[in-house]
Formats: structure tokens, C-alpha cells, sequence
């Protein structure tokens, strides 16, 4: 892949990383969350970090190797010596726009976690034990007659 190739490559994964982190909030937001879905979507997001890391290294390498300095700087230089500065520009909005998004996802994901830990806490104390063992299934055996199998 030529230096030119690997910014317009770099700038098309953060475009399809964006709208993997679009998707997962969009399965944040709804009521009930699918969590087959969203574990596919993390594995999805590890593999294309793992892309975007290749694809950054391999750019660094072209960028020294050019005699370019490995800066912000040194990467502008770099995108425009290969006239593609408005590819690089549009790069770094987008890169912008993916830490925000997976920022405010996790804080999303943090926030349910705290919600779920404290009703199993307030059950937890309602009951004055843990509400599952280790199978799963409820220590205490119908809440008034209601099943509880987890």
C-alpha cells in the first residue's frame, strides 16, 4: 500500500468504526439492550482497532521514513507533501468524533452497570443475602410464591 493509499485507507476505517460506535449507542438506547448484539459489536470494535492500529503504524513507518517528525505536526506535513491534506483533515475529525462517541458510550455503559449493581444491592439487603448461587438459580425459593430462577 503506497503512503497516499494508507491515509484515504486510515480515514474509510474511521468512518466504519464511527458507525460501529453509531450502532452500539443506538443498542444502548433502546429499553431492553440486546446483549448478543452489543458483545458482537465489541468484538466488531476490537477488530477494527486493531486495523486502525496497523494502519497507523504502517503510516508512521512511511512518515519517518520520509523525514517527516512523528507529530501532529510532522503527520500534516506528511498528508500534504502527499496532496492529501484534506483527506488527513477530514481524518482528524473524525478521529475527534470517535473519542467523543466511545466516550459517551462508556459512560453510558458505566452508568447502567452502576443501575444494575445497585438493585442487586438493594435485593441483596431486601433479602439479607445474595440473591443467586453460584448455579444461578435463587437462594431463596419463590419471593411470595414467585419463581426466581435466574
Amino acid at each position: 500500500m503506497t503512503p497516499a493509499e494508507l491515509i484515504v485507507e486510515q480515514k474509510t476505517l474511521l468512518q466504519a468504526f464511527a458507525e460501529t460506535l453509531d450502532e452500539e449507542a443506538g443498542c444502548l438506547g433502546e429499553g431492553k439492550v440486546n446483549g448478543e448484539r452489543l458483545s458482537a459489536l465489541a468484538a466488531l470494535k476490537q477488530q477494527q482497532l486493531h486495523e486502525l492500529d496497523r494502519v497507523e503504524k504502517q503510516r508512521r513507518e512511511y512518515q519517518q521514513t520520509m523525514g517527516f517528525s512523528l507529530g501532529s505536526q510532522g503527520a500534516e506535513q506528511f498528508a500534504q507533501a502527499l496532496d492529501h491534506h484534506v483527506t488527513w483533515q477530514h481524518t482528524r475529525q473524525l478521529a475527534e468524533q470517535v473519542r467523543r462517541s466511545n466516550r459517551l458510550n462508556g459512560h453510558i455503559i458505566s452508568a447502567r452497570l452502576e443501575h444494575n449493581q445497585k438493585a442487586i444491592d438493594f435485593l441483596n439487603r431486601a433479602i439479607g443475602g445474595s440473591v443467586y448461587g453460584r448455579n444461578g438459580e435463587s437462594r431463596h425459593h419463590g419471593f411470595g410464591g414467585i419463581s426466581s430462577k435466574a
